[in-house]
């Protein structure tokens, strides 16, 4: 029956994706009408390194790496580029 898959950064501990994996499993059996036990739940984790957001590597963003070569640049410290915003997630 219905199989989910959950990319998100690596780090989170085991209690985090057995609470993770109850939720979805419990929400698509209530929507989809069927018993928890036939719900499949992949989780993968993925490196920082290896997620792009908004035309950066989620790595570069977090170790400041993006706002160091902008400085480099001649971007204003903490100014956007090209008027978007950078997250972690």
């Amino acid at each position: 029956m219905p199989v989910v898959t959950v990319d998100w950064w690596k780090g989170n501990d085991r209690s985090r994706r057995a609470r993770l994996v109850s939720e979805v499993t419990s929400t698509v059996a209530r929507v989809a009408g069927c018993p928890g036990e036939a719900v499949t739940v992949i989780v993968r984790d993925v490196e920082p390194g290896y997620w792009g957001k908004g035309g950066e590597l989620a790595d570069a963003a977090a170790s400041g790496e993006v706002e160091a070569e902008r400085t480099a640049a001649g971007t204003p410290a903490g100014e956007p580029e090209h008027g978007r915003e950078l997250t972690n997630r």
